[in-house]
């Protein structure tokens, strides 16, 4: 593959840093021009995107060094040189940037899950551009293959899944269908549940079950990233994903898991006829 995009003395500037970068500001464009669109306070909203980005990039910067230790140890200019060193553990990252700008729509009192639906636009998008950083990069690859499929990456003597493609493959899809629903599935009976508007939610609740279906899917060709006592994390994490997106979209269509009481009227007595 090709990690090192541009060398120059000891400056190197690597494919993923690059790929990373532009993830970034073309996720920062998607959710400001969303934000703009439904009158959002520019400012504010853009705040929000940043604050979470960072809070999201620290966790997942530390996470990714605890879980890959011995390439840093107590280096602290490792721990702090992403481009000669990157790495970020997208879950954590996700995870931790997914809950901040949750509470911070919270706290302004913003319609919390068209914020999300924005956000996971956004993500979306980025994530497209990472996977493929990732593929130049060599790293994040999948299992050992004797499927034509496979590739032989930089450092590795037989082929392997280029998982990365495949994630950057659906990413780019899921993104299309998105964009394409974003404004229709407000019309969607099934999702208004007879109400005469739908709620917000649709895009991030979709989102969360395909990309938990997709993991849970990609599991079985890719090392673990998170895996104790010989027991696969990652798709525990998938199926819970799972569940909780068909939760949250049958919550966001309006339906109540309350019971409904069922009312039995009585049967009206019928007089005795004469014979």
């Amino acid at each position: 593959m090709f990690p090192v995009l541009f060398a120059y003395g000891p400056f190197e500037l690597r494919t993923l840093s690059l790929f990373m970068t532009l993830a970034f500001i073309v996720a920062a464009f998607i959710f400001w021009r969303k934000g703009r669109e439904e009158h959002y306070g520019e400012g504010e909203f853009f705040d929000g995107f940043i604050l979470a980005s960072l809070m999201g990039f620290v966790a997942g910067r530390i996470g990714f060094i605890v879980l890959n230790y011995d390439r840093f140890g107590m280096s602290i200019l490792k721990w702090i040189d992403v481009f000669l060193f990157p790495g970020v553990n997208g879950l954590l990252a996700l995870a931790v940037a997914s809950l901040y700008l949750y509470r911070f729509a919270q706290q302004n009192k913003w319609d919390i899950f068209e914020v999300m639906d924005f956000w996971v636009l956004s993500l979306v998008g980025g994530l497209t551009l990472t996977y493929i950083g990732l593929f130049f990069d060599g790293t994040a690859v999948g299992s050992p293959t004797s499927l034509p499929v496979g590739i032989v990456f930089s450092g590795l003597v037989e082929p392997h899944h280029p998982a990365q493609l495949y994630a950057a493959a659906f990413f780019l899809i899921l993104g299309i269908y998105l964009n394409r629903v974003e404004y229709r599935y407000r019309t969607f009976e099934w999702y208004r549940a007879g109400k005469k508007t739908a709620q917000t939610g649709f895009l991030v609740s979709v989102s969360l079950i395909a990309i938990s279906f997709f993991y849970f899917v990609l599991s079985w060709l890719k090392p673990p990233v998170f895996a104790v006592a010989g027991i696969d994390i990652d798709r525990i994490l998938a199926l819970v994903g799972f569940i909780v997106g068909i939760f949250l979209l049958y919550m966001r269509s309006g339906r109540s898991l309350a019971k409904r009481k069922v009312q039995i009227q009585p049967t009206p007595e019928v007089p005795p006829q004469n014979s």
